[in-house]
């Protein structure tokens, strides 16, 4: 990701290459160190400490707001780190290194181990809280490394196992769920946040990174000629006459991700029969409708969908608390819209 917005997208970063070239890189700042510091034996370990804090800021680079590249700590720490080990080093050349008297050669060798050992524990601890360890993140970079392999299946495996979630990810999932035409089938089987305003990749926090957002533009239609809202986007394309098949699920679904029924209720019969082939969470959607207005523009029942409803509520009543309600309702209906609905933030 960091070479690819430093490069501006010129370049393309090889994993086992890149690997391969910062271990080499590393080790030879070892040697170097190494060669200065002189320390003795007993506190060698301390010599990979400069690689140590290289590997650390490289792991610990996101990007900002503006989409840039920034660091996880400030360059003023790294040079205190750095000032605190020089000092350490100092200190431990003046001490005697040697052996005690008298003391065999197993218990020199263990005694130099388990010292080193422990060193370099402690450094790789360091390395591992100083590195970036935001897990969407790294869900997001793997997604969007899905997605210029054309990958949309692989995209949808990411980060299945977790809650955690934020619009950037929801974004990439709309557009591969999109992509498989599944969307309204399983959107809400991923924790979705942010509101329909994020479902497109604008100037916003949900700009593409990796993949190209131009190739999101080209599914839906057309690119946009500025930066607009994705409502705004979504009808100009549908009044050019340029809006593929996928932008009719775009607009329901935004309208369910900001829990407008009304207008999902007034916009659906214009994109779909009201019957029940409706996708899954339309019909879901259209049961929640129909159960809370009292006036409803449109009405729909089906027999096992109004039954899973009133199951829902049934057991909502069994608890005082928002808290116990969601607890006890989640491993049944947390893959709902009914869930996201009334619980998912």
């Amino acid at each position: 990701m960091a070479q690819h917005i430093l490069s501006g997208g010129v370049t393309t970063y090889n994993g086992l290459i890149g690997a391969i070239i910062i271990t080499l890189v590393l080790m030879l700042l070892q040697v170097g160190v190494s060669s200065l510091a002189r320390l003795g034996a007993k506190s060698y370990a301390l010599t990979y400490f400069p690689s140590a804090l290289v590997l650390a800021l490289l792991s610990s680079m996101s990007p900002d707001e503006a989409g840039k590249i920034a660091l996880g700590f400030a360059w003023w720490l790294a040079v205190v780190f750095l000032l605190l080990w020089a000092g350490l080093c100092v200190v431990l050349r003046r001490v005697p290194s040697g052996p005690p008297k008298g003391e065999d050669s197993f218990v020199q060798v263990t005694d130099v181990l388990w010292r080193n050992v422990m060193l370099m524990s402690a450094i790789f601890l360091f390395v591992g809280f100083a590195g970036n360890n935001d897990s969407v993140m790294h869900y997001r970079m793997k997604a969007e490394g899905m997605l210029v392999k054309r990958d949309f299946a692989g995209v949808l495996a990411v980060g299945t196992k977790s809650n955690e979630a934020d619009a950037a990810l929801t974004q990439l999932r709309v557009y591969a769920l999109a992509r498989e035409g599944r969307l309204a089938d399983e959107l809400f089987k991923y924790p979705v946040k942010g509101t329909s305003s994020d479902m497109i990749p604008m100037d916003g926090a949900t700009r593409c990174l990796l993949y190209p957002n131009d190739s999101i533009y080209r599914f839906l239609g057309a690119k946009p000629a500025k930066p607009m809202d994705a409502k705004l986007y979504l009808s100009a394309l549908q009044h050019s006459g340029h809006a593929s098949e996928a932008v009719r699920d775009y607009v329901l679904c935004g309208y369910l991700i900001d829990r407008d029924l009304d207008g999902f209720a007034n916009a659906l019969p214009r994109y779909y029969e009201i019957n029940d082939s409706l996708p899954q969470h339309y019909r879901e959607a259209l049961t929640l409708y129909t159960h809370l207005r009292a006036n409803p523009v449109l009405v729909y029942h089906n027999d096992v969908m109004d039954t899973d409803y009133e199951d829902l509520q049934e057991l909502e009543k069994t608890f005082a608390s928002d808290e116990e309600r969601n607890n006890a309702v989640r491993p049944q209906y947390s893959s709902t819209y009914w869930w996201y609905f009334e619980y998912g933030h």
